[in-house]
């Protein structure tokens, strides 16, 4: 997994499987340290993301929950189909903001409150 700070933003390129704790915590871990840092805009790059289970789903909603209550925002993009239909599936589509790319979900977020 790899990650880069981009105009204040830290964005997260998760790849492969998302499925359970030997992702989620070191990504919990990064985010931490992001918002620990005064940087509270988090970008979920999905593009490499291959699939993603109930545990997947669960850390991104943590996520979102720890960056929006530290007054921060929180974004995903390159949303593969299977995602996009978990999250409507899950009726989760309005719980995060979803771009078609790495671009837009980065003006959204430089707009965003932080």
């Amino acid at each position: 997994m790899k990650n880069e700070t981009k105009d204040g933003v830290l964005v997260i390129y998760l790849e492969g499987n998302l499925l359970g704790e030997h992702t989620n915590a070191p990504v919990m871990e990064m985010i931490k340290k992001s918002i620990d840092a005064g940087h509270k805009k988090v970008l979920f790059n999905l593009s490499g993301m291959k699939f993603i289970n109930s545990t997947g789903l669960g850390m991104l909603l943590t996520a979102v929950s720890k960056v929006r209550n530290a007054g921060g925002e929180l974004a995903l993009c390159d949303l593969p189909e299977q995602m996009k239909k978990l999250l409507q599936m899950t009726k989760l589509e309005g719980v995060f903001h979803s771009k078609a790319d790495e671009a837009s979900a980065l003006t959204f977020l430089k707009g965003a409150a932080a």
